[in-house]
């Protein structure tokens, strides 16, 4: 199947879904979702295998529970996607509003620091929940940012969604040759995002524990919070109430400790990034893309997959 025929298959199904009212396009989506937890043995195997090493405490049908529940989750992500062409900035800050206590008022802090500086900050979040959205509806009640991403291998498919993404004044920066582009947005004063959960080359990350094992994690956003003295502040989306119905939380700002080794400083600020994903997680274990082969990379080269 070619590059545009799979294109648009892929936007008539998401047009359909558009259209559909939403109980029966969630509901529908679920479905769609339990039968890729049939048939998709590669995914669900590594699934479980990330679950045994996250909940090694919790049984075999909780595991399964769980990774069932996080695929329906997809199926979520997938109607508001579907939805998002026509949503309003109002219908976000409605259905997206921030958590009491850790929302808005961390992430106003963390400007706060930049501001002395002149420059945007550093935000980083994990594919928990309908992660796509965050950016749209944290830009509507309070700041567009850029955000660094692997384009899609289908040019059809990424001019399409890269349209979804910069709705609300969003940008995207792609992930290849990112480090021009992002210093560039950070000196303009424009935030800059980064999801920092899934596995990378030994060569682009360090070691540090998730999940209490070696996670080798994307050290680029630690990296630039030591050397241009940024702050760096951890969101996530998540269900909250009603189906439809989520909420955003900012834990508070973080800076790199500038009076360590760069090395030390580091692998101690990409630790504690990954301490708060692994709290997101442990919260809301149902929410994260289990499908991953997260801990691939290895410091003894086991593959645990």
């Amino acid at each position: 199947m070619g590059d545009w025929t799979a294109a648009l298959l892929v936007r008539g199904f998401f047009g359909l879904l558009r259209w559909t009212p939403r109980p029966l396009a969630r509901f529908g989506c679920r479905r769609i979702a339990d039968l890729f937890y049939l048939l998709d043995r590669k995914h669900r195997r590594i699934g479980l295998c990330n679950l045994g090493i996250a909940f090694p405490d919790r049984d075999a049908s909780w595991h399964r529970r769980t990774l069932r529940e996080s695929f329906r989750q997809l199926g979520d992500l997938a109607v508001e996607i579907a939805r998002f062409p026509a949503v309003t900035a109002e219908e976000l800050r409605r259905r997206f509003p921030y958590e009491e206590g850790r929302g808005l008022e961390n992430y106003r802090e963390a400007r706060r620091q930049s501001q002395a500086g002149g420059r945007g900050i550093l935000f980083v979040t994990a594919h928990v929940g309908p992660w796509e959205i965050l950016p749209a509806a944290h830009a509507v009640q309070a700041r567009p940012l850029s955000f660094v991403v692997r384009p899609l291998d289908n040019p059809w498919l990424e001019r399409w969604v890269r349209r979804l993404r910069c709705r609300f004044g969003n940008g995207v920066l792609s992930k290849h040759k990112a480090m021009r582009p992002i210093l560039a947005a950070l000196d303009q004063g424009r935030d800059v995002g980064f999801l920092i959960d899934q596995n990378v080359q030994e060569s682009e990350g360090v070691y540090v524990p998730l999940f209490g094992r070696p996670a080798s994690t994307s050290s680029a956003v630690a990296t630039l919070a030591l050397r241009k003295k940024l702050p760096m502040v951890a969101g996530f989306l998540y269900p909250a109430g009603p189906a439809g119905r989520y909420r955003i939380r900012f834990y508070p700002p973080l800076e790199a400790d500038v009076s360590k080794d760069e090395i030390e400083a580091v692998r101690d600020t990409t630790a504690r990034l990954n301490s708060l994903i692994e709290e997101m997680v442990r919260e809301f274990p149902d929410c994260w893309l289990w499908g991953h082969r997260r801990f691939s990379t290895q410091p003894d080269g086991e593959d645990p997959y």
